[in-house]
């Protein structure tokens, strides 16, 4: 029962790898203009703790908190600026007293609810994939509406804490230890059932073993003709990771595999 690797212990071990990784995004979100780079490194270990590829939870989170710093903190504060236009002028119209704008406010909730799914998909494609951010933003709204069950399933997992702690607040220090790295970790369950469709368009055999600690990456501009639903005919030329990033080789490269 108390072997190491028996499924109590397997079990213990993954809930206090839960518990780290929620503590690392309370203090990494800390400065608040870093909560999208938290967020992304958060998913990376999610990932890694999913496919059981990752122990060392700290370093590993560390590693991808200052890979994605960059785009990461792009992202949170676009995002931040957008909604908070929307909050503002919602008050406005809340207030104006104008005509229609009962009909206003159904349509700017329409579009935060639009935003909200793209932000379901949003840091996990960061933390998963590399793309500058323009495409990434662009994929992960497109990958919300190509796959709605699983977005509104996404916002659910979201909600439950929230729902949990408005009707129990006695259950903050317990929300405080797991509530963040539970979410995160049932997130990337689903999220990376949806990925591996795209991943898989992926061939980068001579890259896997330098780039284990770095996630799987895709190309936006197939990602986003899988979305639209043009497939290719023919197979995409093989791609190899040089330099940050994926160059064409030649297809007899002895380097990859078939």
């Amino acid at each position: 029962m108390f072997k190491l690797d028996s499924p109590l212990m397997n079990f213990l071990n993954k809930v206090a790898d839960i518990m780290i990784l929620n503590v690392l995004f309370l203090i990494f979100s800390i400065p608040f203009f870093t909560i999208g780079a938290a967020f992304s490194a958060a998913y990376y270990m999610g990932f890694k703790m999913v496919k059981n590829e990752e122990t060392y939870i700290v370093r590993g989170f560390w590693k991808a908190f200052k890979d994605n710093f960059k785009q990461g903190t792009i992202i949170w504060l676009l995002l931040v600026v957008v909604l908070g236009i929307l909050t503002v002028d919602f008050r406005i119209i809340l207030y104006s007293g104008i005509e229609f704008a009962q009909w206003i406010r159904i349509a700017m909730i329409a579009v935060t609810f639009v935003i909200l799914l793209g932000v379901m998909f949003l840091f996990p494609l960061q933390a998963r994939f590399i793309n500058p951010v323009k495409n990434t933003i662009k994929n992960a709204f497109l990958m919300a509406l190509s796959h709605l069950p699983t977005a509104f399933l996404l916002i659910v997992i979201y909600a439950v804490p929230v729902v949990v702690f408005y009707f129990i607040p006695q259950s903050l220090p317990i929300m405080i230890l797991l509530a963040f790295g539970l979410v995160i970790y049932l997130k990337s369950f689903l999220l990376l059932r949806v990925f591996k469709r795209y991943e898989e368009a992926l061939v980068d055999i001579s890259s896997k073993s330098s780039n284990q600690d770095s996630g799987i990456f895709a190309e936006s501009d197939r990602m986003e003709r899988e979305q639209q639903g043009i497939v290719e005919q023919s197979p995409s030329p093989a791609k190899q990771y040089q330099d940050g990033k994926f160059v064409e080789v030649p297809e007899n490269n002895s380097n990859l595999e078939e």
